[in-house]
């Protein structure tokens, strides 16, 4: 586990690099459905980014004026949801906590990952998807 904790910072600022390498080989390619899974995982990401803005602001609408969560900076939720994935004290944190789901969204993605390479890789090597020729039907002679 230690070894874990001490590689974590490592495998989460590794993970979009490997997304970004992916997409360009499945876009060289032409692998549209793998590429389709790449953009999925885009939007997850960014549906957490924009939630966690959502929740920044929502909390300096709430917070005391003048104290300093009063005066968000646009941004500050999306660095604070990326410290929260890189932290290696994120993989301890009690199971269900946002610590705990922003860690186990890096093992999800790293498994998201390898079911799009799984699909651009089947992708090309499925046998018996394009429908045989059929024959010409005859005309019934008339009369």
């Amino acid at each position: 586990m230690q070894m874990l904790l001490s590689a974590w910072p490592a495998l989460t600022w590794a993970l979009p690099a490997l997304v970004l390498l992916s997409a360009i080989v499945f876009l060289a390619k032409g692998s549209r459905s793998a590429f389709g899974y790449l953009l999925a995982l885009l939007a997850c990401f960014v549906i957490a980014a924009l939630l966690m803005e959502f929740f920044t602001f929502m909390a300096a609408r709430m917070a005391r004026a003048g104290s300093a969560q009063a005066d968000p900076v646009l941004g500050s939720g999306t660095r604070q949801l990326l410290a929260t994935i890189a932290n290696p004290r994120s993989l301890m944190a009690p199971p269900l906590s946002l610590p705990w789901l922003a860690a186990a969204s890096v093992a999800v993605s790293y498994l998201w990952l390898l079911v799009a390479w799984v699909v651009h890789l089947r992708g090309g090597k499925r046998g018996g998807t394009k429908k045989a020729a059929k024959a010409p039907r005859k005309k019934a002679a008339r009369g």
